[in-house]
C-alpha cells in the first residue's frame, strides 16, 4: 500500500512548474547549515525540521522538481503503510485497505505528494504517532510512551500545527474510556512535548507577521472549511464524500455499538478537533487558518469514508465506491500535474525557459519583484538559477539573507535607469499582459521594444537599442 499510494503521487511529479512557497524550500536549502538556523531565527520557522530534512535530500538528489517533491510522494507512501497498519489493529484488514487506497486518491493527498513542502512529511507522522499511541496505550511500560513522544515532537517541528494531535490524541483516550494509568502517562509525554517544543513556539509567535496576508484572503467560509482541506479543489469528491458522512452520522449509533465503533471515534475526532480548534484560534486571535494547514487530518477523513464504505458485505459495492471517488477526482488529479498545475498557473518554469532559450550571453534581465509574492517573476530566477547564468541581473543589490525575508534587496523599476546606462539590450519581465511601465521608462531612453511574449500570466519582453550606424555623430 505504501509503494502504491508513492506511485500515485509521484506521477508526472516533475512536470509542473515550482512556486513560490516552494522557491522558499529550495532558497532554505541551498543554505550553509549556520545561515539556515540564522535565518530561520528571523523567518519560517515553522519548517525548521523541514528546512533542515530538504537541506540533506536537495544535497544527495538534486533541486529538480521530480527530486524535491519526491521526498512527499515517499511520506505519503509512509502515511498510507501506517494507515493500513493503524486501521486494521482496530477495525480489520478490509478496512485498513480501503482507507489505505482512498487516502491515496484523495485530492489534498495527491496535492501535497507532489508539493515540496512540509504538509506530506506531517501527515505521514501524524498516522505513525497515533499508531504509536494506540500501542502505547495497550502496553503497561514507558518505551512506547517515549517513542509517542519523540513522534509528536518532530511531526511539530516539521510543521507547528501539528502540535493540534495532542489535542486529538486527549479526546480520544477520553472517549475511550482509557484508565488512569493511560492517561496520565500521556499526559507526561504531552508535557514533554510541549517543553521540548517551547523554543519553536516562542520564534514562531515572534514571526507571526509572515503570516499576515491571510488577513487579505477569504480564508474563513463554507469553501475553505468543507472542500479544500481534504478535496482539494475537486467539488465532486468533497459531494460524495459529504453524502458518505452524512449517511454514516444517520447511522452513528449502530456504528459506534460495531466493531468500527474505535475507528469511527478516532476518525471523527482526527477531522473535526484541529479544524475547531484552528477556527476559534483564527477568530480570537487572528488570521491563522488556511486550508492546506489540514493536511495533516487527512487521514482522519480517508478513515471515515473506509469505515462508511465498507458498512456493506459486498466487497464489489466497497470498491465500486472507491472507484468512483477515484473517477471523481481524476480531472483534479491530471491538472495538478499540468505544466501550470501550481498555485493556479505558476508560469516561473515558462519564464525561465525561454530566457535561457531567447537570451544572447551578457544580456540584461530585470525581473518584477513586486506586488503578491506569489506572482512576481523574479521567482523564477531562484527556482531556476541555472536557465539565467548567462544574462546579468541588473537588479540585484544584496541577497535575502540580509532581509530577513525570502526576498533578495532589488533596485525599483523607476530607478532602473542609472543600472541601464551600458546596457544594449535588456529583457524585462512583469506579471500580467501589460508593458506599459516599461515603455514609459525604457522608450524615451532610445530603447525599442521587441515582440512581447506571454507566458501563463507574466510578459516577456526585449529591448534593445538601435545600432548606430556610422552616419550618426
Amino acid at each position: 500500500m505504501g509503494v502504491f499510494a508513492a506511485l500515485v503521487s509521484l506521477f508526472a511529479s516533475g512536470v509542473p512548474s515550482f512556486w513560490s512557497d516552494e522557491v522558499a524550500t529550495l532558497r532554505a536549502a541551498r543554505l550553509s547549515w549556520a545561515e539556515l538556523f540564522a535565518f530561520l531565527g528571523q523567518k519560517d520557522a515553522v519548517h525548521t525540521g523541514y528546512y533542515s530534512v530538504m537541506k540533506v535530500w536537495v544535497g544527495v538528489f538534486g533541486e529538480s522538481e521530480f527530486s524535491t517533491r519526491s521526498l512527499s510522494a515517499v511520506a505519503v507512501g509512509a502515511a498510507a503503510a501506517g494507515l493500513v497498519l493503524l486501521v486494521a489493529s482496530v477495525g480489520g484488514a478490509r478496512v485498513g485497505v480501503v482507507a489505505g487506497v482512498l487516502f491515496a486518491i484523495l485530492p489534498r493527498t495527491t496535492y501535497m505528494g507532489i508539493e515540496a513542502r512540509s504538509f506530506a512529511l506531517s501527515a505521514g507522522v501524524a498516522v505513525w504517532a497515533t499508531l504509536i499511541l494506540l500501542i502505547a496505550s495497550r502496553r503497561p511500560s514507558w518505551p512506547w510512551w517515549t517513542f509517542y513522544a519523540l513522534a509528536v515532537v518532530t511531526g511539530t517541528y516539521l510543521f507547528l500545527y501539528s502540535v493540534l494531535l495532542l489535542a486529538v490524541h486527549a479526546v480520544v483516550l477520553l472517549l475511550d474510556h482509557r484508565t488512569r494509568t493511560v492517561m496520565t502517562r500521556w499526559a507526561v509525554a504531552a508535557l514533554v512535548v510541549v517543553v521540548a517544543c517551547v523554543p519553536l513556539l516562542v520564534v514562531s509567535v515572534g514571526q507571526k507577521e509572515q503570516i499576515a496576508w491571510l488577513s487579505d484572503q477569504p480564508v474563513v467560509n463554507v469553501w475553505t472549511i468543507l472542500v479544500e482541506p481534504a478535496f482539494d479543489s475537486s467539488w465532486l469528491v468533497a459531494a460524495i464524500a459529504w453524502v458518505t458522512i452524512f449517511v454514516l452520522a444517520v447511522r452513528g449509533r449502530r456504528v459506534l455499538a460495531s466493531r468500527d465503533g474505535g475507528m469511527l471515534r478516532l476518525a471523527a475526532v482526527w477531522v473535526v478537533v484541529p479544524l475547531m480548534l484552528l477556527l476559534v484560534a483564527d477568530a480570537v486571535i487572528g488570521p491563522l487558518y488556511t486550508a492546506r494547514y489540514l493536511s495533516f487530518t487527512v487521514p482522519g477523513l480517508a478513515i471515515l469514508l473506509a469505515v462508511a464504505f465498507t458498512r456493506t458485505p459486498r466487497t464489489g459495492v466497497t470498491w465500486i465506491l472507491v472507484g468512483a471517488v477515484a473517477l471523481a477526482g481524476l480531472p483534479t488529479y491530471l491538472a495538478q500535474r499540468g505544466p501550470i498545475g501550481k498555485n493556479g498557473g505558476s508560469d516561473l518554469a515558462q519564464i525561465a525557459d525561454y530566457i535561457d532559450t531567447q537570451a544572447l550571453p551578457g544580456d540584461a534581465i530585470y525581473l518584477q519583484d513586486t506586488g503578491s509574492v506569489t506572482l512576481r517573476p523574479r521567482q523564477a530566477l531562484y527556482a531556476y538559477p541555472d536557465q539565467f547564468a548567462h544574462v546579468q541581473d541588473i537588479a540585484f543589490i544584496a541577497p535575502f539573507t540580509a532581509t530577513g525575508t525570502f526576498s533578495d534587496v532589488t533596485v525599483a523599476w523607476p530607478d532602473i535607469r542609472s543600472h541601464v546606462a551600458d546596457v544594449d539590450r535588456i529583457w524585462v519581465v512583469q506579471a500580467g499582459t501589460s508593458m506599459v511601465e516599461t515603455n514609459d521608462l525604457l522608450l524615451p531612453l532610445g530603447y525599442v521594444e521587441q515582440q512581447p511574449h506571454q507566458t501563463s500570466r507574466s510578459v516577456i519582453a526585449l529591448y534593445e537599442l538601435p545600432p548606430i550606424s556610422d552616419g550618426d555623430g
